[in-house]
Formats: structure tokens, C-alpha cells, sequence
């Protein structure tokens, strides 16, 4: 096992975007990672405390204020996670929050033209169409009005739209998890007890061995590098699993490229060798797992030649492996979001648990398992019975919302994120345009603002405050820079309106995000030492679960002396839910032995750049379209060299749904046999490098029982 080889010029045609992650981490100090610096005093009226809103790992900033304006921002240097670091992410928000392109004040459709309207106007408008639904349909109004949750904004703001929509007898909403991590979250929750990763950041430097599965943080989480970097140094050995070479393989000992949807084969494989050769940790078995007995009988088929076969990884790399994970005591795992993008990811992450439990690794030093984006604090529990409807058909999925929009059975819908972060996006922006009225909270005039029949606008990071959780289980505080432009309106305060309209008296009484957050703690018994006072003060922010303020906080394992929180107190691994334990190949995959799986020959996969936040608005900034390109498509040259193409050819990237057209970039960073586009290119966007079409609308409607596939089905390039 080795890294790949690779020559610079065929690195470089990764794409600028890409290699973004690499220059911003392998260029500089990591232990100084800063992308930005603070303006001089004297150019500054005041600095105030604030964080990204991207990402999770919530890099806390400093905004430097002048004349009521941002100026300038950059990295808390504070920050125990980030040390100062930010990514050009978090930078382009300047320019974002002064965009010209911006809409400042409510919007209602008035055929196919827009009328500016007061936001009291507005608000009245969306509360008296809501009553009217319960108006009109005593007996059957609870599905009838329906939420796409807030993303970006504050944790507050999730809070009081579902309190809001709840509290009036609407159970229905999307979680941004249908289309995210749920299914691993889902898993570990099963398996462990707690959907959130098992251990921080730091324990990595505790470690022997890290195995970063898909988790290409270069590009995901830019500022971890830096953990790399020093786990490292301390002599720790980094293994990334990825088809692609990618930024993230500058910071690794070894990479393995499987092919996307086969994590789970290359665990059972792992799991095999392991109790073949009796290096794992029977006393742990016995002790603290359940189930395993299942395990045995799932992983004995897959042996090095048949996991080879399916993941295309030699024989010798995967008794390589094994042997590492054997005979060092101290392992952790980091799950990448890609991971859970495959219809047979829940199994696949069951199995990843199951190998870290097998071999003792899952609590202490050193030790556990990590899930990119997975460090969303639990706790509200108790919260949710009290003010969510929990007694109604609660938390309907996504599917089930598009099946009612689809038969015209949803009257209102409250659209606050992107229906292009689903599969077979043109089926959810059809289902959408059967809804009588849509209620868009955004920002620009973007694809969502053309199914709306009124908008009302949001604020911006710098313009409110809140809380947000982030991937180390951390909570972190930010405060308003500056005022809200025009009428935009934060979502905390719009749904805390609309709920004291809609709700009446059962809505509580709520006047700032922090009295949300008071609310939300009162109820929490693991928050109770997470106060404000605390939280604001703090450059880093607070670790969940905080429960007594006189305790020290409590980093690393989440699981202490391996005490699970699953009703058997031990990892279960024998889930009814799930079924038998067993790994197939991802939905519409060329390798199913299903008639017509040739067609579409090429293995397809897609994913986020370090320039982008996937279909947010980072594609209205032109800072950032300096280093995109638009729709592209990587492929080996043996993938095209039968197909008369070559590099910089217009294709068509085709799946059994549609076709887009994009530019060919050939390149040995990605296995042959596999394309790879980026996720983020947006239709209307005014900069070039940032406009395209949206992947997802040829991506095909997969889903397992959580969350929705993207990567691993058939495809096809076709000279345009």
C-alpha cells in the first residue's frame, strides 16, 4: 500500500476548485492556517464575535466593523479547532451580504411579474393562507402545510419553524438529513445509541492509525488539515480510502481507492481476515457487543480475492490493512458525507461500527469513530415532546411530502432551502409547482424564487444571531454585526411571528434567538451547563453534553468506559430495522447482474469542492467564480480513449434520466471505469464560473429507508 502516483500536470487537472483545499493547507504553517488577517485598528470602528455558517466545523470569526459595514473578516485565532483558520467560504460572505443581486424586501408574484410588498403585508398574507387551509378542511388539514426546514441561519431558527408549524397541528417538514448524512447518523444512533460522533478532533493525536473513509477534508473541512498535519508528526499513520486522488492525499501515509459503493464489501473483508487470523478483541466481544455471532456468518464469504474483485483494491492492500487494524490498539475511523450517499450505506456504516468494535477501538484515547457533519449535539428530546405535535403522524419524510404535492394534496408549502439538493431534482421542482402557494424565505432570484408566489427575504450571517452546532459536538454563539438591510427578516423572527399567528396562545412567548435558546436549554437536562453567558465568552464553543455547570467539559469519547446508550447498554448490531447484515451494490449500479445495467457502463460520482457549499448561495459571489469552471467531468484516459474523446471536449454526461452537457477534463486522479462532477453549479447564477446546470436533475430518485443515493449508478459520456 502507497500513495498514488501521480504527475502534477494530471493533479492540476483536478480543477482549480479542487485543488483549492491543497494550496489553502500544504502552503502555509499548519499550525498558522489563516486565510485573512485583521485590518489595522485605526481602519475599524468596532470587531465583533461571529462564525461561518457553512460547514460544520464553525469557524468562529472576527468581523471588523466600519461605519456600520463589514469590511473585512477573519479566523477567530482563539479557536481551539481552527487555530484561526477559515476557508475562502467563509470569506466570500462579505461580498455576499453586499451583492447587488440581493433582495431586500418582499416579493409577491403578480403573474409574471414581482410587486414589492411590506413584510407585515407578507406575513399576513402566509398566516392567513394557513388558517384558511384549517378553515376549509376541518377533518383533514394536518398534511396540508408542509416545511423545507431552515439550513443556514441559527439552531434557533430550526427550533421556532418547527414549534411554529407543530405547535398549529402540521407535523409535516424536510430535514436537511434526507438529503445529507441520515443514514449514518440513523445507523450509529442504532448501533451506539447517539447519532453524533463518538469522539473530537484532538483524540486523533492520541491515535496510531486514522482511516479516513471518503472523508476528503482538504476540501470538506479545509482547516482540519492542520490535525492531520500534527497527527503526523506525532508519528500517526493517516490511510485514506478514496477512488479519487484528491487534496486530502497530500496529507495521507496510504491511500486505497475502492470503488464508490463498496466501503461495506472492503469492511466485511477487513472483518473476515480479522477473526480468521484471531486479531481481534474477543474479551471486548464478549463483554460489550451484541450480535456478533450475525457478523461472523455475514463476513465469512468475503475473502481477499472476492473483495478485490468488488472494490478493485489488490488482494495484498486489503490483507495490508487488516494487518494494520489487527495489531494497533489505538484506531479511529472518520465516516466521509459520501458515505452515506449509497443506498446500501446504512449496512455499510453497521459493518465500519462493527470493525471498530470488534477490534476494542470505539471508547477511550485515541479511540472512536467520527462522522463528517455528525457532531449535532442530541439532548432535545424531552424539547420535542413539549412543543412538537409528536401525537401527529410526526416527521414525515421528504418522499411522502413530494407524494402529497404531486396529487395537489398540499395547499401551503414554506420553502427555506434548495429543492436541488435532491435526486430526480426536476421531480421535486414539478411536485412543488402543484402547490397553490409557495412561500420562499432566500435571498437571490434563484431557481426556488421561480416556483414562489411571494418571497420574503433573509438575513445574512453578519445580520442576526445565534447559536450553531458543529462537527466536534460543539455550540458556538454569534452576534449581530450589523443591522438587517431593507426588510430582510431573520427566519427565527419570521417563524416566531407567523407561530404567535398561526398557534395563538400554545406559541411561547419569544423575543430575541437567545430567549429560544433559553427555552431550549430549560428543557435539555444535558445543556443545563451550556449557559449563554458561557457560550458567548467562549472563542472555541462549548461541547455537548454539558449537563452540570460545575463539571468540566467533557471532550473526546462520548462514551466513557463503554457505557452505550443503546436499551442493551452494549453495541448492537443485530437491528431488526436493518435487517441481516449483508452488503449490496448500490441502486442502478453497472455491476448489478440486472438486464439492461450495461447500458449505462460508467460508475458515476459526485461531491462538494472547497470553493463551494454545494447549491447555496456562494454561487452569486464572483470572488469565488474566479476558481470555478462550471459544469465538468473528470475521467481516467483509458474510461475514453474507445469513446473518441479527449481532454477540453464538450460531452454529454448521461444517466437512464437525462443528460447535461459539461467539458471533459481527463486526468489519472480518478480510477478508470468512474466519472466525477462537482455538485454545486447553479442555473441563473450571474457569475460564469459559477452558473451550470444542477446535477441532481439527472441524478435518478434511489433511496434506501433514510436518506437519498447520489453516487455509485450507471452513467455515460457521449461527445456533445
Amino acid at each position: 500500500m502507497k500513495k498514488p502516483e501521480i504527475s502534477r500536470r494530471d493533479f492540476m487537472k483536478i480543477g482549480a476548485a479542487g485543488i483549492g483545499g491543497g494550496i489553502l493547507s500544504s502552503t502555509l504553517d499548519p499550525k498558522k492556517l489563516v486565510f485573512g488577517a485583521p485590518l489595522p485598528s485605526k481602519y475599524v470602528d468596532k470587531e465583533v464575535d461571529s462564525c461561518c455558517q457553512f460547514c460544520q466545523v464553525r469557524c468562529t470569526t472576527k468581523v471588523q466593523i466600519k461605519d456600520d459595514r463589514v469590511i473585512n473578516v477573519y479566523g477567530n485565532p482563539d479557536n481551539y479547532w481552527t487555530g484561526g483558520a477559515m476557508c475562502p467560504k467563509g470569506k466570500s460572505m462579505v461580498e455576499l451580504t453586499y451583492s447587488p443581486h440581493r433582495i431586500l424586501h418582499p416579493q409577491l408574484r403578480e403573474g409574471d411579474n414581482w410587486k414589492q410588498i411590506s413584510y407585515k403585508q407578507a406575513l399576513d398574507m402566509v398566516a392567513e393562507r394557513i388558517l384558511k387551509v384549517k378553515k376549509d378542511h376541518p377533518e383533514d388539514y394536518a398534511h396540508r402545510v408542509a416545511l423545507f426546514e431552515p439550513l443556514w441561519e441559527s439552531r434557533e431558527s430550526e427550533l421556532a419553524a418547527k414549534m411554529a408549524i407543530h405547535l398549529a397541528g402540521f407535523p409535516d417538514y424536510s430535514s436537511p438529513g434526507d438529503a445529507c448524512i441520515g443514514n449514518s447518523a440513523t445507523t450509529l444512533r442504532l448501533c451506539l445509541g447517539s447519532a453524533t460522533s463518538t469522539t473530537t478532533l484532538e483524540e486523533i493525536l492520541n491515535a496510531e492509525t486514522v482511516v479516513l473513509f471518503g472523508a476528503n477534508i482538504a476540501e470538506m473541512y479545509p482547516v482540519y488539515t492542520r490535525w492531520l498535519n500534527m497527527a503526523q508528526e506525532k508519528g500517526v499513520k493517516i490511510i485514506y480510502l478514496d477512488p479519487r486522488v484528491t487534496p486530502t492525499s497530500n496529507f495521507c501515509d496510504v491511500q486505497l481507492r475502492p470503488r464508490p459503493g463498496t466501503d461495506g464489501a472492503l469492511a466485511l473483508g477487513l472483518i473476515r481476515y480479522l477473526i480468521k487470523e484471531s486479531l481481534y478483541d474477543r474479551d471486548y466481544v464478549d463483554k460489550y457487543v451484541t450480535g456478533f455471532e450475525d457478523l461472523m456468518k455475514a463476513a465469512e464469504p468475503y475473502t481477499p480475492a472476492k473483495v478485490s474483485e468488488i472494490t478493485w483494491i489488490p488482494s495484498d492492500e486489503i490483507v495490508g490493512l487488516a494487518k494494520k487494524l489487527g495489531r494497533r490498539k489505538r484506531t479511529i475511523f472518520w465516516i466521509g458525507g459520501s458515505i452515506s450517499r449509497y443506498t446500501n450505506a446504512m449496512q455499510t456504516v453497521r459493518v465500519i461500527i462493527a470493525l471498530q468494535a470488534m477490534t476494542g477501538n470505539l471508547s477511550g484515547p485515541g479511540k472512536g469513530i467520527m462522522n463528517v457533519q455528525g457532531g449535532k449535539p442530541g439532548g432535545g428530546e424531552d424539547f420535542n415532546k413539549k412543543y412538537e405535535a409528536h401525537d401527529l403522524d410526526h416527521k414525515l419524510s421528504i418522499r411522502k411530502i413530494l407524494y402529497n404535492m404531486k396529487r395537489k394534496r398540499v395547499d401551503v408549502l414554506l420553502l427555506n432551502g434548495a429543492y436541488r439538493r435532491y435526486p430526480d431534482a426536476n421531480r421535486v421542482k414539478k411536485a412543488i409547482s402543484q402547490v397553490d402557494f409557495v412561500l420562499y424565505r432566500g435571498f437571490f432570484m434563484d431557481a426556488e424564487a421561480q416556483l414562489a408566489h411571494l418571497i420574503i427575504p433573509g438575513t445574512m450571517v453578519y445580520e442576526s444571531e445565534g447559536s450553531q452546532y458543529g462537527a466536534q459536538r460543539q455550540v458556538v454563539w454569534r452576534n449581530r454585526a450589523i443591522p438587517r438591510p431593507g426588510e430582510t427578516i431573520e427566519d427565527w423572527r419570521f417563524y416566531r411571528d407567523l407561530g404567535k399567528k398561526i398557534a395563538g396562545d400554545t406559541f411561547p412567548s419569544l423575543n430575541s434567538a437567545e430567549d429560544i435558546y433559553e427555552l431550549f436549554r430549560k428543557e435539555a437536562p444535558t445543556w443545563k451547563g451550556i449557559s449563554l453567558g458561557r457560550l458567548k465568552k467562549s472563542p472555541t464553543g462549548i461541547t455537548w453534553p454539558y449537563p452540570e455547570p460545575d463539571e468540566p467539559e467533557k471532550r473526546g469519547s462520548i462514551f466513557p468506559d463503554n457505557r452505550f446508550t443503546t436499551p442493551s447498554g452494549k453495541v448492537e448490531l443485530r437491528i431488526p430495522a436493518l435487517r441481516a447484515i449483508k452488503w449490496k451494490e448500490p441502486k442502478g449500479s453497472p455491476k448489478e447482474k440486472k438486464k439492461g445495467a450495461g447500458e449505462f457502463p460508467l460508475i458515476f460520482s459526485q461531491g462538494k469542492v472547497v470553493w463551494h457549499w454545494q447549491h447555496t448561495y456562494t454561487n452569486w459571489s464572483s470572488f469565488i467564480g474566479q476558481f470555478s469552471k462550471g459544469n465538468y467531468v473528470l475521467a481516467h484516459p483509458e474510461t475514453v480513449q474507445d469513446l473518441g474523446l479527449k481532454d477540453g471536449d464538450r460531452v454529454y454526461l448521461e444517466t437512464k434520466i437525462g443528460k447535461l452537457e459539461m467539458t471533459l477534463r481527463v486526468t489519472k486522479s480518478i480510477l478508470p471505469g468512474i466519472v466525477w462532477t462537482p455538485s454545486h453549479p447553479a442555473p441563473g447564477s450571474p457569475v460564469p464560473g459559477n452558473a451550470g446546470e444542477s446535477i441532481n436533475t439527472i441524478i435518478p430518485y434511489y433511496w434506501d429507508k433514510v436518506s437519498a443515493q447520489f453516487n455509485g449508478f450507471g452513467c455515460r459520456l457521449t461527445k456533445s
